[in-house]
């Protein structure tokens, strides 16, 4: 009995820890799901019925994203898109380009520069933003896509030259050494070789950049235009005659999410491996 009773109970304090970490998690998903549950529930109510209970859901219409249509809200959408594809990209290549730099060339003070680098984002946005501000209203570029896209680019680069240096330094230099060997010039190592193997830290840095300028409001609410201003600045300028119309609002949510879901479903494989990606050194 009491060598049974000594199996026993560990099993049963095993399934009691099993159980509270699934309901934990199931709280914790619960938290985070319901508040989308309620904004997909008002983007479809009528606007009748916006106020009769948050999960209840009568009857099913498309006059909020008719409504979300002509107040423009496709078009902030597609601005987003624009400034945020952007950013990323012009911050991805030359990202790359110093992330190869920094990983395989002796540059003097090379541990100063990837500080001072990262420290440009360590500062408020606020405190930049005035000068910035001024410098595209002289050179024309305030109310502009190029505009937004070059303080995206710049917002991106720091975090972007990080992750993908950690993927590079974990390639082999002898990889380098035997292309250059056999006569190939750096470019061709670079984009032939490295490029090829870095893939999963490139779409990393991508996906975490483009949440990063997805969601971005200060510099867009005043270095955008009329035409050029995203979802972002509209959502906090839609009001209607009589306040809010919370179901119009729900409606760009759902369809302003919609995009960076996707990209992050697609490459939540790699941006699992960016976070994890040199913490266990070979």
């Amino acid at each position: 009995m009491r060598k049974r009773n000594q199996y026993t109970t560990p099993l049963i304090l095993y399934r009691v820890r099993k159980s509270l970490k699934f309901a934990l998690l199931i709280a914790l998903l619960m938290i985070y799901l319901i508040p989308i549950y309620g904004m997909f529930s008002l983007a479809f109510k009528p606007r009748a019925e916006i106020y009769s209970g948050l999960f209840e859901l009568t009857r099913i219409t498309l006059e909020n994203f008719e409504e979300a249509y002509r107040y423009g809200a496709y078009s902030a959408i597609t601005n987003s898109i624009i400034v945020t594809v952007g950013g990323v990209s012009i911050a991805l290549i030359l990202a790359v380009l110093a992330s190869y730099a920094f990983s395989r060339f002796a540059i003097k003070g090379k541990n100063i520069l990837m500080f001072y680098i990262l420290s440009t984002r360590m500062m408020p946005p606020i405190t930049l933003i005035i000068p910035i501000f001024i410098m595209f209203f002289n050179i024309g570029l305030k109310g502009t896509y190029l505009g937004l896209i070059l303080v995206y680019a710049m917002m991106s680069i720091p975090l972007s030259i990080w992750m993908i240096k950690s993927f590079i330094d974990d390639i082999p230099k002898d990889i380098d050494q035997a292309a250059l060997v056999d006569g190939h010039s750096t470019m061709f190592i670079l984009f032939k070789i490295i490029i090829p193997m870095v893939i999963p830290g490139i779409a990393a840095s991508a996906a975490f950049a483009a949440i990063m300028l997805w969601n971005e409001f200060l510099f867009a609410l005043l270095l955008s235009g009329v035409d050029t201003k995203p979802t972002s600045v509209l959502l906090s300028s839609i009001r209607g005659e009589r306040g809010f119309n919370w179901g119009r609002v729900a409606a760009i949510e759902v369809v302003y999410i919609l995009p960076i879901i996707v990209l992050v479903f697609w490459l939540q494989k790699y941006m699992l491996r960016g976070l994890t990606f040199g913490t266990v050194r070979r």
